[in-house]
């Protein structure tokens, strides 16, 4: 009978660790960490209007009229690329522009564009980018290949959008640590 109890007791003190995993995964007890602070794309957008360019890019589509979410996403796309350090020349910032929208900017609109990459691009990219799940309503980062692949949502408020610079900033240092393109 002792050697019974020895036995059950050997076996439980093997199975039941594994049996708990089981059970903690299967019933998503368990949430797993992330590093990242944007937001993964759950498809990433190959898009051929960016090409290839060798450079990690910071992607905003100026809306029709630019109000507080605008101004702080263009404010990121100016700094983020200073603040990168060193590794500068390997990010650049594209605000794209549909259509006339640049002409009916306010002028204070217009002076936030200062070393910001500007291109016109067709309606049909537009409506590409707004199938997307944040819509045109994010900043996206895209991969030297012309992949869109991570959005930051856009916020409001001056604490909030220097706060989403610095999530930007911290995924695109490590981005452009481990990547060997671009």
């Amino acid at each position: 009978m002792k050697k019974q109890g020895t036995l059950l007791l050997l076996l439980a003190a093997f199975a039941l660790p594994v049996i708990l995993a089981k059970l903690v995964l299967d019933l998503n007890w368990y949430q797993g960490g992330v590093t990242n602070r944007g937001e993964l794309l759950d498809s990433p957008m190959a898009s051929e209007w960016l090409g290839e360019s060798n450079q990690w890019q910071l992607i905003y589509l100026l809306p029709d009229e630019c109000d507080e979410l605008c101004l702080g996403a263009l404010f990121n796309l100016r700094q983020v690329p200073q603040a990168v350090g060193a590794e500068h020349d390997r990010l650049s910032s594209v605000l794209l522009i549909d259509g006339d929208t640049l002409d009916e900017q306010p002028a204070d609109v217009k002076k936030q564009l200062a070393g910001i990459e500007q291109r016109q691009v067709p309606e049909n990219v537009v409506s590409q980018l707004k199938t997307l799940e944040y819509g045109a309503k994010a900043i996206y980062i895209a991969d030297p290949l012309g992949n869109v692949m991570m959005a930051y949502p856009l916020v409001k408020g001056q604490v909030a959008v220097l706060a989403q610079g610095k999530d930007v900033l911290r995924d695109l240092k490590r981005l452009l640590k481990i990547s060997k393109i671009g």
